[in-house]
């Protein structure tokens, strides 16, 4: 790696943890005004404030490294520009195209940290503040809840499941109704239970790879079967140990979870649950599309603000506060839109989450084509 290179790396990855970091505690500062009524009135525990506020921060660092990306670019080059440092580099024989090699290897990099922190961290950490926030306004922990009235389908089952309760802390059913379907999709079998417990497999259960099912214990239940409308039987039972549904307790209760809670591979599988089940995906294809273009909106923005900074290297922070603004929130217009027209069935779900990175990065490659070197 040239000096040069080193020089441009150390300078922006300082300017971009200082842009970072102020923009959280600016972030953290707003969210506690915010809060701080329902502090004084409901007294909650201060590990639970605490936590909040730590578990916003995750959220908050996906959204600002876009336009800290941005931000970032404009001042440094800026100010390489002002001070002639960017002459001295030309005169050196290093191009406008070789300057801007290493920021856009930080914007790819930023890119997929930004992705694997939304994927692994972000949905996680949310989970948290929003349980947080509800105890803080005073309301109770719905992870302690029960969660009512569950529909869904088994990927590669012939299986339909409703869950009339589920109850996360003593790791129960209550009110399940299992139908099982033929090929035409019609009921041939019934079985109701008024309870089931979940029993966690034992050690010489688990498979090579660590998972296995565990079992159930139905309670006070009943099965009926339609085979043959002529001959219909039906099996009541008070307790029937052992019983196999192949869904873990963890795989029931997730399927409570809102598609917009959930990160990349979450939202796939359920993407794929809906399918086998017959629904129409297709907005929700849009929405996991999206959740993987977004984090490249920082790499986007290093190319969008490069060609900006050189064009204008007499303006101070002021100015590239002021275009960063302007850029972000023209940005976040195109993204919404070409997100509602995906919705709509007007774009392709692919094109739809990429038309704004498209638009702005050949505007940046162009505007940097432009500029004289």
């Amino acid at each position: 790696m040239k000096v040069v290179d080193r020089y441009i790396i150390r300078e922006f990855i300082k300017a971009f943890l200082f842009g970072i970091i102020a923009l959280i505690l600016v972030s953290t500062v707003v969210d506690i005004f915010e809060r701080v009524d329902d502090i004084v009135q409901h007294k909650p525990p201060l590990s639970v404030s605490v936590t909040f506020f730590l578990a916003r921060i995750p959220q908050v660092l996906f959204m600002i490294a876009p336009i800290s990306m941005l931000l970032t670019t404009l001042i440094v080059m800026g100010s390489f520009a002002r001070n002639s440092e960017v002459i001295a580099m030309l005169a050196n024989g290093i191009s406008i195209y070789r300057i801007m090699v290493p920021l856009l290897i930080l914007g790819f990099l930023i890119s997929v940290l930004m992705l694997g922190l939304n994927e692994f961290i972000v949905p996680t950490a949310n989970r948290v503040a929003e349980e947080c926030k509800r105890i803080m306004k005073g309301k109770p922990d719905t992870r302690k809840m029960a969660k009512i009235q569950i529909w869904f389908r088994g990927t590669r089952e012939s299986r339909i499941y409703y869950i009339n309760a589920l109850i996360p802390e003593r790791r129960e059913i209550h009110g399940l109704t299992i139908f099982e379907l033929n090929e035409e999709f019609m009921p041939v079998k019934r079985l109701d239970a008024l309870r089931a417990v979940y029993h966690e497999p034992a050690p010489h259960q688990l498979q090579g790879n660590g998972i296995a099912q565990g079992t159930w214990t139905l309670y006070q239940g009943s099965e009926r079967t339609f085979y043959d409308p002529k001959d219909r039987t039906i099996f009541s039972f008070q307790e029937r140990q052992d019983y196999v549904i192949p869904r873990t307790f963890e795989e029931f209760r997730r399927e409570t979870k809102d598609p917009e809670d959930m990160n990349y591979r979450e939202l796939s599988i359920y993407i794929d649950a809906l399918t086998a089940s017959g629904y129409d995906v297709s907005k929700y294809i849009v929405d996991l599309r999206a959740k993987f273009s977004y984090p490249f909106v920082s790499l986007v923005m290093v190319i969008i603000g490069f060609p900006f900074a050189l064009k204008s290297p007499r303006s101070g922070a002021a100015f590239g506060i002021g275009i960063s603004v302007f850029i972000g929130l023209t940005y976040w217009v195109i993204l919404q839109l070409g997100i509602s027209l995906g919705h709509a069935h007007i774009l392709p779900p692919l094109l739809a989450a990429w038309i704004s990175h498209v638009i702005f990065a050949c505007t940046g490659f162009y505007l940097i084509l432009s500029t004289r070197t």
